[in-house]
């Protein structure tokens, strides 16, 4: 078996959306863990992900990567933002609940995003396009495609069952949802 790079394929967007939807995850727990002293498991899912931050992270990598000189930061909140705010929507409209409420953070769009999550967004996105992205490619790269292949396959499994029963029973309750 060669051990030189792979070059990395079709399995690198689904690597990517799980571990920045983990990511995100984990950027909620902590968030919330230090702000109420509660440890709550964020999120629509009952796994460790939330893939408002796959979905963002990704339209920012795909979309904002190749555009060089732009305000970056700007952009990436705006987009972050935008998929925030579309994700309340949609959440709110299927299961008539809110899993965030910004109306009490300051210049707030109807409690669905604000400017500090917009920033957060903003500083994410830079780090991802310029720092964490193209490392994260190497990375990928380097797995041979077998193994790529396997855990894209028990993501997609474990994803998958997740969803089913979220959508049959949403994770809900004290600190993770509200009610509207």
């Amino acid at each position: 078996m060669s051990m030189k790079k792979e070059r990395s394929t079709a399995e690198q967007p689904l690597l990517l959306f799980f571990l920045l939807s983990t990511a995100g995850w984990l950027w909620e727990v902590l968030f919330v863990r230090i702000s109420t002293g509660e440890a709550v498991n964020r999120g629509f899912l009952h796994g460790p992900w939330l893939p408002v931050y796959g979905t963002g992270g990704l339209l920012i990598l795909f979309l904002l990567s190749r555009l060089r000189g732009a305000p970056l930061f700007l952009l990436s909140a705006l987009l972050g933002g935008t998929v925030e705010f579309a994700a309340s929507l949609l959440l709110e409209y299927f299961f008539h609940a809110r899993w965030w409420d910004y109306s009490r953070w300051p210049l707030d769009l109807d409690g669905r995003v604000c400017l500090g999550s917009a920033a957060a967004f903003g500083l994410a996105g830079w780090f991802l396009v310029r720092l964490a992205g193209p490392a994260l490619a190497q990375l990928f790269a380097c797995l041979p495609r077998r193994l790529r292949v396997r855990f894209c396959q028990a993501f997609c499994i474990l994803f998958a069952l997740d969803a089913a029963v979220s959508l049959a029973v949403p994770n809900t309750g004290m600190g993770i949802s509200f009610p509207v």
